[in-house]
């Protein structure tokens, strides 16, 4: 089935387990080709588009936490995009602070929970300065808390024009956050 996601759109995706959530997410981010199909960035195919590679960021649910500081983990996103040392550290700066995580910017990742690491793991995507986020579940391993700072991060994006896909099992989140929710099962579109 064809659709479209228009910038500054915030898309939640639904389903069950194995329903092609995760799977979508890695075609839109260019790390998967679809299997059959176009896929298209701006009227053009995404694979292998640098404009897609540089705009977009994939946030796993499992997110991968680098050995070292909090705030070393953050400035990575921005310094890894090839941002000057100036601008990265501001950048790290404002996304630990819009995740309420920038009071433990020296804490070593090994000590996070759950939560904090999934804030930090967003944080770092944040400060990559990708306009295009591409969320695998985003409050998975979040406590109360720490979803409702996600939820209150991801929605002063989405009000700063960032375009948003995201996956998720709860309703409450799609329902605040996203503009449209795709509905999908066994690898299909359901519902829009």
């Amino acid at each position: 089935e064809a659709f479209d996601i228009g910038e500054g759109e915030c898309l939640a995706l639904v389903g069950p387990n194995g329903s092609g959530k995760t799977t979508l997410l890695k075609a839109l981010n260019g790390l998967l080709a679809p299997l059959s199909g176009n896929l298209l960035f701006r009227g053009s195919p995404a694979s292998g588009s640098a404009e897609l590679r540089r705009r977009s960021v994939y946030l796993h649910q499992a997110p991968y936490i680098l050995a070292g500081s909090v705030s070393y983990n953050v400035l990575y996103g921005a310094r890894a995009r090839g941002l000057e040392a100036a601008e990265a550290h501001e950048r790290a700066r404002g996304a630990l602070d819009l995740l309420g995580i920038d009071g433990f910017g020296h804490r070593h990742s090994r000590a996070l929970s759950g939560g904090e690491a999934q804030r930090v793991a967003l944080a770092r995507a944040l400060a990559s300065g990708a306009d295009i986020l591409l969320l695998d579940e985003p409050t998975a391993s979040a406590d109360a808390a720490s979803a409702d700072l996600v939820l209150a991060a991801l929605r002063a994006r989405r009000d700063a024009g960032d375009t948003i896909v995201f996956s998720t099992h709860d309703p409450d989140l799609a329902e605040a956050l996203a503009t449209r929710t795709l509905r999908l099962r066994d690898g299909r579109i359901q519902g829009v």
